[in-house]
């Protein structure tokens, strides 16, 4: 999960969500740095840079209607390839994956709500953060026995395989904090579970349970209040300096011109499931 992901050190903002059947929790925007005009980006030429996202992680990722990826984090990518003259082309594909098929070369980004985290920075790299999340319990909205991550040492839980979500979920079930941990190829599945009764709890990121929330409106809540807070950022291969270079300097103008707190308004204030 972040997925989010699910796996720091400016400032970061606080930006309030508006309900959607119910309220939408808070993330912030790593803190504007100093400026830095838009002609410094570098310029990668038109290269095309090939993006990997696994589309089942609304509001960052999904599929409208007619199946095309949308969300914020492609809105980004897309953002930063105006400044730094590259042309991306995004495909959906599935979480378990998506790493290996990075490292094989079949794709030269990963941006999906990624974690930065220093396990995954012994084989990857990755941009300066463009966000900072949370990790929160999320229940049925009629749930009244969960009232945060204490309340589960009796409680089985549902996360998505390979995020830092379920690191944080098998850790707590080795410590005796959660008795059942199921994890699921996508955390459309968990939620599912979730909402079928087959799980008490899903632990994810607290964006993501904003959209899930939004999409199944009066079923959902968030029991208690964040208890991790990650960065996020956008992955490329180890050693790939020129793509984390122009990643990093178009990210530091658009923090500094508001188009990060546009974007952040866009998808987690604004857009309606």
């Amino acid at each position: 999960m972040w997925k989010h992901r699910g796996l720091v050190a400016a400032a970061f903002m606080a930006v309030a969500l508006i309900a959607v059947g119910c309220q939408r929790q808070q993330a912030q925007q790593p803190a504007a740095p100093a400026a830095q005009p838009a002609a410094q980006v570098p310029d990668l030429g038109g290269r095309v840079v090939r993006v990997a996202t696994d589309a089942t992680y609304q509001p960052f990722e999904f599929l409208d209607k007619d199946r095309n990826i949308i969300g914020y984090d492609i809105d980004l990518i897309n953002t930063i390839c105006d400044l730094a003259k590259c042309k991306p082309t995004t495909k959906s594909t599935a979480w378990e994956g998506i790493f290996p098929a990075l490292q094989k070369g079949d794709y030269d980004a990963v941006i999906s709500g990624v974690t930065i985290t220093d396990e995954r920075k012994k084989t990857m790299d990755f941009s300066d953060p463009y966000m900072e999340v949370g990790q929160v319990v999320l229940v049925r909205a009629g749930e009244t026995r969960i009232n945060g991550l204490s309340d589960l040492t009796d409680k089985s839980v549902a996360v998505q395989k390979g995020t830092t979500n379920f690191d944080a979920a098998t850790q707590y079930q080795k410590e005796g904090k959660i008795k059942t941990v199921k994890a699921f190829g996508t955390f459309d599945l968990a939620v599912k579970s979730l909402l079928n009764k087959d799980v008490d709890a899903v632990i994810i990121d607290n964006t993501a349970a904003s959209g899930y929330m939004g999409t199944n409106p009066n079923q959902l809540k968030v029991a208690g209040e964040k208890f991790t807070h990650e960065a996020l950022g956008i992955v490329v291969r180890q050693g790939d300096t020129v793509l984390v270079s122009a990643f990093n300097a178009a990210l530091k103008v658009l923090k500094d011109n508001g188009t990060l707190d546009k974007l952040y308004q866009k998808w987690f204030v604004d857009f309606k499931p």
